[in-house]
């Protein structure tokens, strides 16, 4: 199977006050993803009462991502990872829909996080790297 590679970003941008930042570590409020798929890159943004999906046609990477970079506390993985449709990822700590659990579904992968700055660690202990 291909690995597939996702953009997966933190930030604290986009996101309004809520009671459960006094526990989050600051730059990891928040987490969505996004890739590319022929010449569009496909962009999910899971929200407190959606997910915003948007597909931009003929955006480099590298734009979308210097753009991404001019917010404050924004922290961008590149995370490449062969995708099972077949992979049994369930786990009763992902029944939630937080970010986190949502980009960890797009990604197709299964780690423990529950926190985005969890998710940001476990991604680079397999193998995720900065831009």
């Amino acid at each position: 199977m291909a690995d597939i590679v996702w953009y997966i970003v933190f930030t604290d941008e986009d996101v309004g006050p809520h009671w459960l930042h006094r526990v989050l570590k600051k730059g990891f409020f928040h987490c969505y993803c996004f890739r590319k798929i022929g010449d569009y890159i496909y962009y999910a943004n899971p929200t407190t009462s959606n997910i915003d999906s948007r597909v931009y046609e003929k955006v480099a990477i590298e734009d979308l991502v210097s753009e991404i970079k001019k917010f404050p506390n924004s922290n961008i993985l590149e995370f490449k990872y062969p995708f099972d449709i077949n992979n049994k990822m369930f786990n009763i700590w992902n029944l939630a829909p937080t970010c986190v659990n949502i980009v960890k579904m797009f990604l197709g992968v299964s780690v423990r996080a529950q926190t985005p700055y969890q998710l940001y660690k476990q991604l680079l202990a397999k193998g995720a790297q900065t831009l």
